[in-house]
């Protein structure tokens, strides 16, 4: 299969101008949806997600992405200040978590990216989309997908807004956005500078702060009635500091990503998308390079589409002198088959370290009434050693490391009332050749570790949901139970509650905007091995907003995150920050 020379042929048509048409639209809102990775899905939702918009963020009380994520139901949140950050989606390691920015992958430089290099302030929504998601995607995306857009708010008409606050632990903030429209344009241009003092996590004496200073640009424009450019921007220096278990870590955490789309339409019904991007990052002093090409063909039916795309990735490790590559085609076909709504989806993955495998999903729903809906799926996802995994291994001599692969299974069911929605979902998932870290001698001194494949991991868990309004309250909540089993050992792996309870309430009335958000998490064993029999306590959590609205240009408000001032722990031996209270003010111009 000669990839590359397909890969250009594809370039070179995605790259030439249509004929000039006669009159200008409005600029194309480039709205990705992620369950299907194009802006006109031709069938409604399968896949389970979570979307929060602007709105829905604030009602968190949260002031930081991790902090935001912590609130969520149905993942395992492990992190906060003065640790290293992990989630894990439906039982599944950190690894297998694949974030996205802006359509594309934010390189995981060592077993998972640092979330807290990306602002809060300048996320425009997030769609957390769980299940294997490899076909559309690529490696990674076994457990799901975080899904950041950043702003572009091309509806509104051109104004500023300025938002400031200050907390505990000395945590200060200040944002700028600033959006212009025109008839056939739009800019966004972001400016945030964040600080805290952090706490002391791990009982040294000494604090871990967080200094992140971040630059956010979006820019969309018509070309034609049927061309469209949009490009993106985020740059973030940041010193994040953190205390881990083997040495002390330098603490920059930098990331700089740039990528610019081309949309091409050649008639009503084909069209083609390119994109490419630029990222760079450093951690722990080692500094990384992510270059991913990608042309996506849109065929348009009268009750289908099919999607034919091609990707090429070049991830390098710039100290070590190594790259990772893989070029990648894929395809989606999603239609309408006497009622039944599907999506097959396939992909390709031609890489120069793992040879050559596959991937593939297929999703089935089906609307019994005009309340009732089914839907189930069967795919699978594989992930690759990131680079720590992979010097480890080339140094040991150790080159048979194979990729994990999963297969996965989901059924569910939504029913409507006139009160309210409820949902359930039941899912199972097997993971074979798990990567596990294997030291001969158990002394790290010696520098002789390295990964293996070993062996498979059961999973299975149910998703309860729902959405109703009580008191005047628009009221959401979620129960997720959860199972990960070791098949060689039989115990559950470790960091990972097997229940969750989420309930978000709020309500508006008059200039007064509030809301609560509750999340609780059952006991953990802290290892996967169980060692010593630790536990991690389960802990309930309590965030509450409060925001008051003088006029439409200016607002106040007040956050408390952890507000009844629980003590717990996420992972054993490091603290977690008691009550944080903020107050803001955000004005708009």
């Amino acid at each position: 299969m000669n990839l590359k020379n397909l890969f250009l042929a594809i370039i070179l048509i995605a790259i030439q101008i249509s004929n000039t048409a006669n009159a200008l639209l409005g600029p194309i809102k480039i709205t990705l949806n992620t369950e299907y990775r194009t802006s006109t899905p031709v069938i409604g939702p399968i896949a389970t997600s979570i979307k929060l918009n602007k709105s829905d963020i604030k009602k968190t009380g949260a002031s930081t992405f991790t902090g935001l994520l912590e609130t969520i139901p149905g993942v395992s949140f492990e992190g906060g200040q003065g640790n290293l950050t992990a989630l894990r989606i439906r039982g599944n390691e950190a690894s297998h978590t694949l974030l996205l920015l802006d359509g594309n992958k934010v390189t995981i430089t060592g077993g998972q990216p640092n979330l807290d290099v990306i602002p809060l302030d300048q996320i425009e929504r997030i769609e957390i989309t769980k299940g294997p998601f490899s076909s559309l995607y690529g490696p990674g995306a076994i457990g799901g997908v975080i899904h950041v857009f950043t702003d572009k708010d091309i509806n509104s008409i051109s104004s500023s807004k300025i938002d400031v606050s200050y907390g505990s632990n000395g945590t200060k903030k200040v944002s700028l956005n600033s959006y212009f429209k025109g008839d056939t344009s739009y800019a966004n241009i972001s400016l945030t500078d964040f600080h805290t003092d952090g706490i002391d996590a791990t009982g040294d004496g000494d604090l871990d702060p967080i200094d992140r200073t971040t630059v956010g640009i979006n820019i969309g424009t018509e070309v034609s009635d049927k061309t469209s450019v949009n490009l993106n921007f985020m740059n973030t220096k940041a010193i994040i500091e953190y205390d881990d278990s083997w040495s002390t870590p330098k603490p920059d955490n930098n990331l700089r990503q740039f990528n610019i789309g081309v949309s091409q339409k050649f008639s009503d019904k084909f069209t083609t998308n390119f994109d490419y991007m630029n990222q760079n990052t450093q951690r722990r002093g080692n500094k990384y390079k992510l270059n991913t090409v990608s042309v996506i063909n849109e065929l348009q039916f009268n009750h289908s589409k099919l999607s034919v795309g091609l990707s090429d990735t070049v991830d390098k490790d710039i100290g070590n002198a190594k790259n990772i590559k893989h070029t990648d085609l894929f395809s989606q076909w999603q239609g309408l088959i006497i009622d039944n709504e599907l999506s097959i989806g396939a992909r390709i993955v031609d890489h120069d370290k793992f040879s050559t495998h596959y991937t593939y999903n297929f999703n089935w729903a089906k609307d019994l009434s005009s309340s009732l809906r089914l839907n189930g799926s069967y795919g699978s996802a594989t992930n690759l050693p990131d680079h720590y995994k992979n010097n480890l291994n080339i140094t040991q001599g150790q080159t048979d490391l194979k990729p994990e692969r999963s297969k996965n299974f989901e059924l569910g069911l939504i029913k409507e009332y006139g009160w309210g929605t409820t949902g359930i979902k039941l899912y199972k998932s097997k993971v074979s050749d798990a990567f596990t870290y294997l030291d001969p001698d158990n002394n790290w001194l010696t520098d002789n570790a390295y990964y293996k494949n070993d062996g498979t991991v059961d999973i299975k868990g149910a998703e309860l949901t729902l959405d109703t309004e009580l008191f005047s309250w628009q009221l959401d909540a979620n129960i997720d139970f959860n199972q990960a089993i070791n098949k060689s050992t039989g115990l559950q792996k470790g960091r990972r509650p097997n229940r969750s309870i989420g309930i978000n309430v709020s309500k508006t009335s008059g200039k007064w905007k509030r809301s609560a958000n509750w999340t609780a998490k059952s006991w953990a064993w802290d290892k996967d091995a169980h060692t010593n029999n630790i536990k991690l306590g389960g802990y309930g959590l309590l965030n509450l907003t409060t925001s008051y609205y003088f006029n439409e240009d200016l607002s106040v408000y007040f956050n408390q995150t952890n507000a009844l001032n629980k003590n717990y722990e996420m992972a054993q031996g490091y603290k977690t920050p008691g009550r944080l209270s903020t107050l803001g003010l955000t004005y708009s111009f």
